[in-house]
């Protein structure tokens, strides 16, 4: 999309989509996705300059599940067929794990997400120091921390049964990982790493899985441990093709 063709939202004046405040009003600027075309638009604008949609606002409605952080009833809604739990109060967002995965493959679905800035909040002035470990909306069970992709860096709280919990600003980080390609870059660094243990398992068994004959008592010349790394080594290369 041209870069003049967007006008400020609060004076009129031409601006470009990369600037961070009007030359014109001296107005702050900021780009968001249009929610039916998904080009860019400025926040504040009433309507899309490329579709002439309406930059119509996400409204939940009272949900059933508390936010782990505030405890208070979260909002639910959808945004773009998705469905989520919002907390208007910290603007954390929780996302079931089939929700979650669709966002993650889908382009469409990201930038509608990033078209509605007031789920995601201000980023906040310094991030949370205290490690503390939620539990999931969905059961009692407590949430794991994880690195999103393992190296996102951005740390979220992972349900394995049931979904993710994203701190103001962390679904937005995550997308914008996404759509830099961060997932296949994951992908490739987690192989570059099997090959590298492949290659030392194969280094010290060879390149069939490795063999022992008993003892007299019955335990294996081979070194045990030796046999761990290969076998893991192939078990985890099994699963990242699947990935």
């Amino acid at each position: 999309m041209d870069a003049e063709s967007l006008h400020c939202p609060s004076c009129g004046a031409p601006a470009r989509s990369d600037a961070s405040t009007c030359s014109h009003c001296g107005g702050v600027l900021a780009t968001v996705a249009c929610p039916k075309c998904f080009h860019l638009m400025f926040r504040d604008s009433k309507f899309c300059s490329s579709c002439g949609a309406l930059a119509v606002a996400w409204r939940g409605e009272p949900g059933n599940l508390s936010c782990p952080e505030c405890e208070q009833s979260m909002l639910k809604g959808e945004v773009a067929s998705c469905l989520l739990h919002h907390c208007a109060k910290c603007y954390g967002i929780w996302l079931d794990k089939e929700t979650f995965a669709r966002v993650c493959r889908d382009a469409d679905q990201q930038s509608a997400v990033l078209g509605l800035p007031q789920l995601m909040g201000a980023e906040s002035a310094a991030p949370e120091v205290e490690i503390r470990y939620r539990k999931c909306p969905q059961c009692p069970e407590r949430m794991n921390r994880v690195n999103f992709a393992r190296c996102s860096g951005v740390v979220v709280d992972v349900c394995r049964t049931h979904g993710t919990w994203f701190d103001r600003q962390e679904l937005h980080r995550i997308i914008q990982f996404v759509q830099r390609g961060g997932l296949e870059k994951s992908r490739a660094l987690e192989l570059e790493n099997l090959e590298h243990e492949r290659r030392r398992a194969s280094q010290a068994l060879g390149d069939s899985p490795p063999s022992y004959t008993p003892m007299c008592g019955g335990c294996p010349t081979a070194d045990l441990a030796e046999i761990v790394v290969y076998t893991a080594v192939r078990a985890a290369a099994a699963i990242l093709t699947d990935w």
